[in-house]
């Protein structure tokens, strides 16, 4: 059996087991596995270039290969990140939702620069099962520090509470068994 990857986010995640970054020192400890970030720019701003919110992002980034991290970032605008990040990205996406957002067609560009000359793909995915996974609404601010332990967290929704684990093996064997008992209750969500 695979080692599933464990997940880092900024923001909280639903049904999916994931190690909460709440702080800019906790990305140092960060390896092997998939970082989210929700408001990228907000974090690493190419108008203030020279502060230590923005070296320490931008160092984390710039180590991602070396530390086995694959890195997914939302944000609003693609100018307002650093140079040095849109260099080395690999891809952008760029979703884009039917009328009544229950459909996404989502163009893949190569590297941070999305052009026309430059689209690999597209696909489509299904909206709900995604937005049942985070809250659009939830607003993020991550401190430069923080004393606390990464909590490794389960959480249903957003209603319920959060459950914490000791390890991501464990968390991450919670949500294999939560999915193996509601995949029924998911499966017509799925494309």
């Amino acid at each position: 059996m695979r080692k599933s990857q464990k997940i880092y986010s900024n923001y909280h995640l639903f049904k999916i087991p994931y190690i909460y970054v709440d702080s800019l020192d906790k990305l140092e400890t960060m390896s092997s596995g998939f970082v989210c970030f929700d408001e990228l720019w907000t974090q690493i701003d190419a108008r203030t270039t020279s502060t230590k919110r923005n070296k320490i992002v931008g160092d984390i980034l710039l180590k991602s290969r070396k530390r086995e991290l694959t890195i997914v970032f939302t944000a609003q605008l693609l100018d307002l990140l650093d140079k040095r990040v849109r260099k080395i990205q690999d891809f952008t996406a760029y979703p884009i939702l039917n009328r009544t957002e229950t459909l996404t067609k989502v163009l893949v560009f190569r590297t941070g620069y999305p052009r026309e000359d430059s689209l690999m793909k597209s696909f489509y995915f299904k909206t709900p099962l995604i937005f049942d996974c985070f809250d659009t609404h939830e607003e993020i601010s991550m401190e430069l520090e923080s004393n606390e332990e990464a909590k490794i967290i389960f959480q249903e929704s957003k209603d319920d509470p959060p459950k914490f684990f000791d390890t991501y093996e464990q968390c991450s064997d919670y949500a294999l068994k939560y999915w193996e008992k509601n995949i029924n209750k998911f499966a017509p969500l799925i494309l």
